[in-house]
């Protein structure tokens, strides 16, 4: 029989050691949320600690499969060598224990992994011109056709009943200075990206900087952060128009003109009407013009708006180059959604997917601290260390951390970090590529009409959808 006293002795031991770096993910942190949210378990194989552990080989491996993570748990336990049998093979008992798992205790997770590596970083005062800024933008995700999952997250309405998947929106706050993903709010598609932009703003401190697109370019927005001490940078809504002949001007293509509220409140402003009232009749907004002579950029000029006012701490030149570091969140969402697989979630049921997110987050951050680690060690630049090979050696770190002896740990550590330093990517600021795939896909035609149909007709699956 398996001894479980054992077993989790073994676990904690090794998860626990003194020069591990993710420590967010000791056991004993791991039990402290578990209490924190007032979370009770049996004493079992699958314990709150070792079932998080799995959740991130799940997430961390290529296949992301739930059968390769209890394989990968099992293999660790069974090179480590002890008492008794391992535990089943079988993926239910995992699954049912991911099921338990509140989902506060990843929210909690995803925290302190972003809060423990924004707090070296703050170590090194690595911030613009004295502040800290912050990135934000929204994407979208899509997961597996479930009726449970299209009641929450409906398709696309352009897409015919059975022929789409569930999408959902996501809105993501990240710290320009070590690209942690702080938090992210998730909705379904018909919810705005304003709407779960607001939920972020708890992060935000009085002097900070936020970034983002015209999306989150409104009126409310801007003036309430503004209340709070927080500036705003973002690109100006197309619908908003401009005229650099009118307002104060500080240079060409830079002025300071008035934006006014709302002459009437509306329900769908996105706030309360007490908290509508309580805005300013208007606010001077910055208006920045900027010319782009690149070739091969799409946009051949950007109107800039920000609440940064004056010139001479803030030249229009600089505030250009701050809203072109805006591109690191399209890094990052790439980084999230194609090099880790979270733009296709695996689960089939809302709870499940929700913390498929969070724990993509969480593995995401992790990777984030490794590359911090291996830029400190070495000297190197942390924004030009390749997110894509760190994640590949994670990968393989886990197998190589299963063969090494505990002793040895930490000295596979250093040499997995010297990897990660060595592995940079070429600086090409006025890199250029055409907006088109080379390689064709399979010459299939696109399903039209509900599977169901096409069942119908027998001996005929290929029959014209149209």
């Amino acid at each position: 029989m398996t001894s479980t006293a054992y077993w989790k002795s073994v676990f904690v031991e090794r998860l626990g050691y003194q020069d591990n770096p993710f420590a967010p993910l000791q056991a004993s942190a791991i039990i402290s949320l578990c209490e924190t949210v007032g979370y009770c378990w049996r004493e079992r194989i699958w314990s709150p600690a070792l079932t998080v552990m799995t959740f991130l080989y799940q997430v961390l491996s290529a296949t992301r499969t739930c059968r390769s993570a209890v394989a990968m748990t099992l293999s660790r336990w069974a090179l480590e060598g002890g008492k008794g049998s391992l535990p089943s093979a079988d993926t239910s008992a995992y699954c049912q224990a991911r099921k338990r798992l509140p989902l506060e205790v990843l929210k909690g997770l995803m925290g302190n992994t972003a809060r423990q590596l924004m707090e070296v970083i703050r170590e090194q005062r690595d911030l613009w011109w004295g502040r800290r800024i912050w990135l934000v933008d929204g994407s979208t995700l899509s997961m597996p056709d479930t009726l449970e999952l299209q009641s929450v997250y409906p398709q696309s309405p352009r897409q015919g009943k059975g022929c789409g998947f569930p999408l959902m929106r996501i809105v993501g706050l990240f710290d320009w200075a070590s690209g942690a993903l702080v938090d992210v709010q998730s909705d379904s598609l018909y919810g705005h990206e304003r709407h779960l932009f607001r939920r972020v703003w708890g992060h935000m401190q009085s002097g900070d900087i936020v970034v983002g697109d015209r999306g989150f370019s409104g009126y409310n927005d801007v003036a309430q952060l503004l209340a709070r001490g927080i500036d705003s940078v973002f690109r100006i809504h197309q619908r908003r128009k401009i005229d650099y002949c009118k307002g104060r001007q500080l240079s060409h293509w830079d002025h300071v003109v008035p934006w006014h509220r709302l002459k009437q409140y509306k329900e769908n402003c996105g706030i309360p009407r007490d908290e509508w009232e309580t805005l300013p009749q208007s606010l001077e907004i910055r208006e920045i013009r900027i010319h782009v002579d690149i070739p091969g950029f799409r946009t051949r000029q950007i109107d800039l708006g920000t609440t940064l006012l004056d010139p001479r701490p803030y030249p229009g030149e600089k505030i250009a180059g701050l809203y072109r570091q805006r591109w690191m969140i399209e890094l990052n969402f790439r980084s999230l959604k194609t090099e880790m697989n979270l733009e296709i979630l695996r689960g089939k049921t809302v709870d499940v997917v929700r913390k498929e997110l969070l724990m993509h987050v969480v593995a995401y951050n992790l990777i984030r601290y490794l590359m911090w680690l291996a830029a400190r060690e070495h000297g190197r630049d942390l924004h030009r260390l390749s997110f894509t090979g760190t994640l590949q050696r994670v990968q393989i770190m886990w197998v190589l951390f299963i063969a090494v002896a505990l002793s040895q740990q930490e000295q596979a550590l250093r040499k997995f970090l010297e990897w990660i330093a060595k592995d940079t990517v070429p600086d090409r600021p006025e890199r250029q590529e055409p907006r088109r795939l080379k390689r064709r896909g399979k010459e299939y035609s696109f399903l039209m009409k509900p599977r169901s149909q096409y069942k119908a007709r027998k001996g005929n699956m290929d029959f014209d959808a149209r």
